[in-house]
């Protein structure tokens, strides 16, 4: 599973829409490496999914902190790959993200978050790329590249 979003530890100035998208990003270059290679089939983390809910927040995040053209750039293009497949989550399903997001009432874990995981679930996937890991983690998921080793 695919999670493209900043991390909630920086402050908000350094706050970036997505280190794949951002290349004034601390994790950048790290990013496109390891999405590189992912594509390319040297690391085994396919199929490459991610969340309508996702791409929503990488969106307004990128108009929030960066520009209007940051975020249609990354919107166009994660939408237009061949490799990564856009999931959204039909009504009974929407109902179990509500759910795992009630349960997890003593985290503060986003209902986005909350989607990719049960998303994730239904389609087996294990490994999940963020450069925020704590709250995957917490949701049972290994987490690239952090978990993994992967430069």
């Amino acid at each position: 599973m695919w999670r493209w979003a900043p991390s909630r530890k920086a402050p908000p100035s350094r706050s970036r829409p997505s280190p794949l998208w951002n290349e004034d990003d601390d994790h950048h270059a790290r990013a496109t490496a390891l999405f590189n290679a992912i594509q390319a089939g040297d690391l085994p983390y396919r199929p490459l999914y991610t969340t309508g809910y996702v791409l929503a927040e990488l969106v307004t995040l990128g108009l929030a902190r960066a520009n209007h053209t940051l975020a249609a750039t990354a919107l166009r293009r994660i939408r237009a790959s061949p490799s990564v497949t856009v999931l959204h989550p039909d009504e009974p399903m929407f109902a179990a993200v509500c759910n795992e997001f009630y349960r997890y009432d003593d985290q503060d874990i986003s209902l986005v978050d909350h989607a990719t995981s049960v998303l994730a679930d239904e389609r087996d996937v294990e490994h999940v790329f963020t450069f925020d890991p704590d709250d995957f983690r917490t949701l049972g998921f290994t987490v690239v590249p952090d978990d993994t080793g992967e430069a």
